[in-house]
């Protein structure tokens, strides 16, 4: 009898790992269909990030702060897969930041830079 129901499990498991392989979407796919809410930290400090498709043109838009206190801090970038790369202007104008991070399992995490790549920090941006 535990043979039998050994040998259902390993006819079915390919099906199994087929279906949950087609329900994974890539960070782009999810990224680029709707906006999106997305909680986390740089280097510890807390932050809540919000991305969006741009209107009328390829690639993200959106803005983050930290909790605790700070200005809006704008951000444009891309996402190809699961690779996230984008740039942050503190003042709208000038490029102040760079994020690459790329998507593990429920989370993007990679490193924050700033504009002259002479200071870098974890992040990691956990999805909803």
């Amino acid at each position: 009898m535990l043979s039998v129901l050994i040998r259902r499990a390993l006819a079915t498991a390919p099906l199994l790992l087929a279906l949950n392989a087609a329900s994974a979407a890539t960070l782009q796919q999810e990224l680029m269909t709707r906006a999106m809410v997305l909680r986390g930290d740089i280097d510890g400090r807390t932050i809540q990030l919000t991305l969006q498709p741009k209107k009328n043109e390829d690639g993200l838009e959106g803005r983050y702060f930290f909790f605790g206190g700070s200005p809006d801090i704008l951000v444009a970038g891309e996402v190809e897969g699961d690779d996230l790369v984008m740039e942050e202007s503190v003042n709208g104008r000038d490029v102040s930041g760079q994020w690459e991070g790329h998507r593990q399992g429920n989370a993007i995490t990679g490193t924050w830079s700033s504009a002259d790549g002479s200071v870098t920090k974890p992040f990691s941006l956990q999805i909803p």
